[in-house]
């Protein structure tokens, strides 16, 4: 009898073994069985001859009934709004440089609808609020937190790299840019809020040391990163780490997540000061990009931009525009498991020009305006979320 049943201790053993190595594949597989497919659905939307390309700044956004597309037109002081349906031109605002409704030279832009449009300034050291005939309806100033820290006026809520305002009851939430000369990197945060009825301003935890500092002189670090917000929760793409920072709204606890590409041993962090070089070096090398959280499906989009070479005879300062060459989109679930990743075609894709729609991802196709693209259009194709 005692050998029957340690005969069969032994069997439920390797019986208990053989399930908890099967579950151990089965999650294995589960967590890489997504991918993004390329649909027939074609956007293009119409630019007329003042319109200079950079989509740096597009937002999607729906109001009333009408999906809008809306982007800034740089040279021109314009934000645009087109039908996304019908891809026809709706209208514009030109925004006004002097006069009470001056406002200067626009960096950059954020809009939720038409009564939330937010306009940053190189003359003016905060956000206005404008309204659709270009009219500054508040006045947002940047000033200086309960800390003493002082905001940094260079702030430009930009689409790429992703880092919108946030707003939540009536406080705003923005990033800041690394200024060494301005503020000590390791003492800048990443995150300022600013209450837009007292103008009280704070900052929070999560400062630029997760970057490591510069030790070449002949070299500059790269700083940026995306931010998106879900759940009641900031989470923080740097452009050299493979890791994710996940941190709650007051930003008390953060938490370090590896969310890194198949592509990408190691990031690097330094680029050549030399502009031409350096222009080059930037479109080159390995590095992260834009964190985009999809609603629709709960899903996180994080661009991976792998080693390239670029050929050395263009002179490659202001095609950043266009995005990178060789590149892939990391799939994220709910839990910021990896479930998947998405190699793209070389030379198609302008990958610094992305949003979500309920049907799925949009993607630019104007990758230095190559193939079959004319610089008339600006061109999206859309990507649907696929279980392998």
């Amino acid at each position: 009898m005692k050998k029957i049943s340690l005969f069969l201790i032994c069997i439920i053993i390797t019986l208990v073994s053989c399930i908890d190595v099967k579950k151990k594949l089965d999650n294995s597989v589960n967590l890489n069985k997504y991918e993004l497919i390329k649909t027939d659905t074609i956007k293009k939307i119409v630019l007329d001859e003042e319109t200079k390309y950079n989509l740096n700044y597009l937002y999607l956004f729906k109001n009333d009934t009408i999906e809008c597309l809306s982007f800034l037109n740089y040279s021109f002081n314009q934000i645009l709004f087109y039908n996304f349906k019908t891809c026809e031109l709706l209208f514009k605002i030109d925004l006004e440089r002097d006069g009470p409704n001056g406002v200067g030279l626009a960096s950059g832009y954020y809009i939720k609808d038409f009564d939330n449009i937010y306009v940053s300034s190189y003359s003016y050291p905060g956000l206005l609020k404008i309204d659709i005939d270009g009219k500054i309806v508040q006045k947002i100033n940047y000033g200086r937190t309960e800390d003493g820290y002082q905001i940094i006026p260079s702030y430009t809520p930009s689409s790429y790299p992703s880092i919108e305002p946030v707003f939540i009851n009536n406080s705003v939430y923005l990033c800041q840019n690394a200024v060494p000369h301005l503020n000590d990197i390791k003492e800048t945060p990443l995150t300022v809020s600013i209450d837009t009825l007292s103008g009280k301003s704070k900052s929070y935890p999560l400062k630029y040391d997760i970057f490591k500092p510069n030790k070449d002189k002949n070299k500059i670090s790269s700083t940026l990163f995306s931010r998106v917000i879900c759940d009641s929760s900031f989470i923080y793409s740097p452009f050299t780490d493979e890791h994710i920072y996940i941190t709650s709204i007051n930003h008390s606890k953060i938490k370090k997540i590896k969310a890194g590409s198949n592509y990408i041993k190691d990031p690097s962090k330094e680029q050549t000061r030399i502009p031409q070089i350096g222009a080059k070096e930037n479109l080159e090398l390995a590095r992260y990009g834009n964190l985009i959280y999809d609603k629709y499906r709960n899903v996180y989009y994080r661009f991976a931009y792998h080693k390239t070479t670029l050929e050395k005879k263009i002179n490659w300062i202001g095609h950043a525009v266009y995005g990178r060459k060789k590149f892939s989109i990391i799939i994220l679930n709910s839990d910021f498991q990896i479930i998947g990743e998405t190699l793209f075609p070389e030379e198609i894709y302008n990958s610094y020009v992305a949003f979500v729609h309920k049907d799925g991802l949009y993607l630019s196709k104007d990758y230095q305006k190559n193939f079959e693209e004319s610089e008339d259009y600006a061109t999206f194709e859309l990507f649907k979320l696929k279980q392998l």
